[in-house]
């Protein structure tokens, strides 16, 4: 998922999930939709590791993580006011199971932690600076990380456009630098959530393989959570 990029660029797209059904996983699991949806990406990277006969035990692949720092009287004003966290996927964990559980326990860590507060400070400083320091912040982010991903909730209504509405939205996450080959994007729009991938075509030829993974995985907790149900209700 690392090296020098190359000009081409391929992008994806995975089936959009119902978030109703998302929430009766997080109901069922006791965890949050970002949790559930972080906790995909980790199993679909896996399964994406194992079909081009890449190691999984033990393996760390971290993700750059954007936290949006606005606060919400200032909603809707222009400039961007976000920092950055590191999340190590829990792509080593063997079940859905066990990568949900790391998944939250990881992301309720940074969010007691001040990592975001403290890159937006750091931010801010280079920012001012002269492109060197900017170069040089690039990276050593870059370095700590494989991947960008972030997850973005958008409008709950149906959006129009010269009077037809919008039935889908999604958007591709730049991956910035020159080491990190992958942004992760996921979008909620109208009661759905969409994840697309945008890569390297050198790094990553075959992105679809992720969004693949991504609806299988869901599918996989889904059904799990639905035959446990199931157990409850019988007499």
């Amino acid at each position: 998922l690392k090296g020098r990029p190359g000009p081409d660029k391929q992008v994806a797209w995975a089936d959009p999930l119902p978030l109703d059904e998302v929430k009766t996983v997080c109901r069922v699991l006791g965890a949050s939709v970002n949790d559930v949806l972080l906790s995909c990406v980790a199993g679909a990277l896996r399964r994406y590791l194992e079909g081009i006969c890449e190691p999984t035990e033990g393996v760390e692949i971290r993700a750059m993580v954007p936290v949006n720092l606005r606060p919400p009287e200032h909603a809707g004003e222009l400039g961007n006011e976000f920092g950055l966290v590191v999340l190590e996927l829990a792509v080593a964990q063997r079940t859905s199971t066990d990568r949900l559980a790391a998944t939250k326990t990881r992301m309720d860590a940074l969010k007691r932690s001040p990592e975001a507060v403290a890159t937006y400070a750091l931010f801010n400083i280079l920012g001012r600076g002269p492109k060197l320091l900017g170069d040089f912040a690039n990276e050593i982010f870059g370095s700590k990380a494989s991947v960008v991903m972030t997850n973005v909730v958008g409008p709950r209504e149906p959006i129009y456009l010269a009077g037809v509405p919008i039935d889908r939205m999604m958007f591709w996450v730049p991956h910035p630098g020159r080491q990190l080959g992958m942004g992760i994007s996921i979008l909620s729009y109208q009661g759905k959530a969409s994840l697309a991938v945008i890569a390297d075509a050198r790094l990553v030829p075959d992105p679809e393989a992720i969004t693949t993974g991504f609806n299988r995985e869901f599918a996989q907790m889904l059904r799990r959570v639905q035959a446990e149900a199931a157990k409850e209700q019988m007499p």
